[in-house]
């Protein structure tokens, strides 16, 4: 089905690709019995989960994966083409997925092989190897995106990047991204293992440059402890409003807690959803995110007004992604989405609160008991 497409800026998506094996289950897991399950193979990683989304909802999306020139590679890339031609993507986009180096030689796909059950997930996932020349190749895929992309604004979204946890060069990839479009295009993050084990010390002066940065409340407590700092939420908070760092911490599927530049309009919270049943979470921090994305559509000056709507339209594209399988299996046109967020707003309550920062303590402090 094609796609009606709006005006958009061009979104460059950057982080993971990976094929992903799942398995479901209909009952509880227990370890040591046998379990018969209904397997499937799909694909995901950051950036292609962003990519997929993106691309179906009617946005001009850009992709650099880090995934090889294998059999696992060529497919997902044969399935990013699919999609985009399904989907009327921008001529400039197909030919950039479709051009010779789209692939990062001497690199294998990841696999991660995906077990849901019950409307939960346990993923074991194969990290990427660091090879030699993946540097090389990602400045060349940023010179060709220089060359082909000569609009004034758009919007770049850093998700895992494995090469950043190489001890020699931490940070390479991210960093270099971000000191190539910070001061041109809308900056947004969502940090992996690789980047966060460095801690939110290293990255100081990186998030001055994000102009919105997500993480979920285990990972962002991760980034602190990993600098050696208090990672209670509330001392996480401070420290956001601080640095001026726009950022949303997401709470699994019990909503998201939003932070605007120095927290003077207060804590935003973002209840959840009241959908029917939560079918896989997998993915769904990256619906939210790219959700966030097709709000602000690479609007660097956004307001504290705009923050509010893209989270609206982030929950609900994280809250249709937990009805389905995989992390981006099925991703939903804009006509979809739109009968999904009428559906559920309406029989949701306080669908955002804004709480103000003298009041949002208690808060805080019951979210740090129960998790």
């Amino acid at each position: 089905m094609k796609t009606t497409r709006k005006g958009t800026s061009p979104i460059i998506t950057i982080g993971s690709g990976n094929v992903e094996h799942i398995l479901e289950y209909d009952g509880e897991i227990q370890i040591g019995r046998k379990h018969i399950v209904t397997s499937y193979e799909l694909f995901g990683g950051s950036c292609i989960n962003y990519s997929l989304r993106l691309i179906a909802a009617g946005m001009d999306v850009f992709p650099i994966p880090f995934i090889g020139k294998d059999q696992h590679g060529h497919d997902i890339r044969k399935y990013l083409i699919k999609i985009g031609l399904e989907r009327d993507l921008n001529k400039k986009a197909l030919q950039f997925i479709s051009s010779e180096d789209f692939l990062f030689p001497n690199v294998q796909t990841p696999k991660a092989i995906i077990v849901v059950h019950q409307g939960h997930r346990t993923i074991f996932s194969q990290g990427l190897p660091i090879r030699k020349n993946i540097e090389e190749h990602f400045q060349n895929r940023l010179d060709l995106l220089c060359n082909l992309v000569s609009y004034n604004t758009g919007s770049v979204m850093i998700g895992h990047i494995s090469v950043d946890g190489d001890k020699h060069k931490p940070g390479i990839i991210s960093r270099k991204t971000i000191n190539t479009y910070f001061n041109k295009f809308f900056l947004f993050a969502n940090f992996g293992n690789s980047q966060i084990k460095h801690g939110v010390d290293f990255w100081i002066n990186d998030l001055a440059h994000i102009d919105l940065f997500q993480l979920n409340l285990e990972e962002i407590r991760r980034l602190f402890n990993q600098s050696g700092r208090n990672s209670s939420l509330n001392e996480i908070i401070k420290f956001l409003r601080e640095h001026s760092i726009t950022a949303v911490i997401t709470i699994n599927r019990f909503g998201a807690i939003g932070t605007y530049k120095d927290g003077s309009d207060g804590i935003v919270l973002a209840w959840p959803q009241k959908i029917r049943k939560i079918i896989d979470p997998t993915g769904a921090g990256d619906a939210f995110a790219s959700g966030m994305i097709s709000s602000l559509n690479g609007n660097k000056y956004f307001t504290f007004k705009d923050f509010l709507s893209a989270i609206v339209e982030g929950r609900s594209w994280a809250s249709y992604a937990c009805t389905t399988l995989g992390a981006s299996g099925n991703c939903p046109d804009k006509n979809t989405l739109d009968t999904f967020r009428k559906k559920y707003s309406n029989a949701s309550h306080k669908l955002i609160e804004v709480t103000k920062p003298n009041y949002a303590e208690q808060i805080m402090d019951l979210i740090d008991r129960a998790y």
